[in-house]
């Protein structure tokens, strides 16, 4: 018999993952047979939500029937336990579609283009600011290359926020963000100062430490000005127990002043940043494991030994990897997920930032 108290207390006891995302799959089917409309969206609701980061892909095929059984269910309503309406619920999942977008070159700009439109008419429509909207346009018209259209979006997205007295950690660390990928380094620091003083916040400050690193190390070489946001960024990311958002930039710093402690950093961050299923991020990694391969190699070193985990398709029982190999591999990955991107984009842009970080660091690798 049909019990979705049941269906949900079943999944729960999964830990999240495939074996989850699979009992919530189940509970939609069976929530669609019964036509339990409300169970229907909550489960479809709550399998996007457990979509982490390793399976933010599956967000992109379920997030499609959340947003049509919606516009053909206007009315819906969730079950009396759950805190948020349907239209909330909607908003909350659109909003996370258009934020990772660019995590994914397999999500055309055409697609994005299509589902920026339909979130606008959403919010509108619903009552919600197009905060998310404005962000989402300016990233996505900076990855395809079109200066005009983002600076565009940037514009509007700061006129919304005057309108609105909105000023926060979030708006400051995405001004920071644009001005990272268009070099204007007086912003930078400004929104740095920001989030260090007025709007102290240490998950964004990450991610603003991460940027100069980048702009400093990886763009001019400049491991002297690069040091300071290195330190701040490891002190605070050790802290708060994360792994490294920034795992290529912290590689190429470290292999031009402490080959060492990049080695140490690469041992730590491996194991977990080469399982990552989301290309933007696998890129990264591969472009970073590339350059710590290829520094060992400059060295005469032949082999490592790494733990490293059993599913990957370079996995070696016994732990011993020929480092050559590794670098070959690294280097295969780095650039076909480049080309995919810039196929996506319209543009070269990935494929000359993968050479921007190997070129940083052209005189400590092989």
């Amino acid at each position: 018999m049909y019990n979705p108290q049941k269906l949900m207390e079943e999944y729960q006891e999964f830990e999240p993952g495939e074996a989850r995302l699979s009992a919530i799959r189940q509970a939609i089917q069976e929530a669609d047979l019964a036509n339990d409309y409300s169970y229907m969206m909550f489960f479809r609701y709550d399998y996007a939500c457990s979509c982490d980061d390793n399976y933010l892909l599956y967000l992109y095929v379920i997030f499609p029937e959340i947003l049509e059984f919606f516009e053909s269910h206007p009315e819906i309503q969730m079950p009396a336990f759950c805190s948020c309406t349907a239209a909330e619920a909607v908003n909350h999942i659109f909003s996370r579609v258009l934020d990772c977008a660019d995590f994914f070159y397999q999500i055309s700009v055409s697609d994005m283009e299509q589902y920026l439109k339909k979130y606008k008419s959403f919010c509108l429509t619903h009552g919600y600011s197009l905060f998310v909207y404005h962000m989402a346009s300016a990233r996505l018209y900076r990855a395809a290359g079109d200066k005009e259209k983002a600076m565009h979006s940037l514009h509007e997205f700061r006129l919304m926020n005057r309108s609105h007295h909105l000023r926060d950690a979030e708006t400051v660390a995405f001004e920071g963000e644009m001005a990272c990928w268009y070099g204007d380094l007086d912003n930078l620091l400004k929104a740095g100062k920001l989030l260090e003083t007025r709007y102290y916040d240490e998950y964004s400050l990450i991610f603003q430490y991460g940027r100069l690193v980048y702009h400093y190390a990886v763009r001019l070489h400049d491991t002297k000005h690069a040091e300071p946001y290195f330190k701040k960024m490891e002190r605070i990311r050790k802290k708060q127990r994360m792994h490294s958002c920034y795992f290529a930039d912290s590689i190429v710093y470290l292999v031009l002043t402490d080959l060492q402690a990049a080695w140490s950093f690469f041992k730590e961050e491996a194991p977990y940043q080469s399982l990552t299923y989301t290309p933007l991020d696998k890129m990264e990694f591969c472009t970073g494991a590339e350059i710590m391969m290829r520094a060992l190699l400059k060295l005469g070193k032949k082999n490592v030994r790494l733990r490293l985990p059993s599913k990957l398709p370079y996995y070696q029982p016994d732990g011993c990897y020929r480092i050559e190999a590794l670098a070959e591999y690294y280097g295969t990955e780095a650039r076909d997920i480049s080309r995919k991107f810039d196929l996506r984009n319209g543009n070269n842009n990935s494929i000359k930032e993968y050479q921007l970080f190997l070129n940083a660091v052209k005189h400590c690798i092989l």
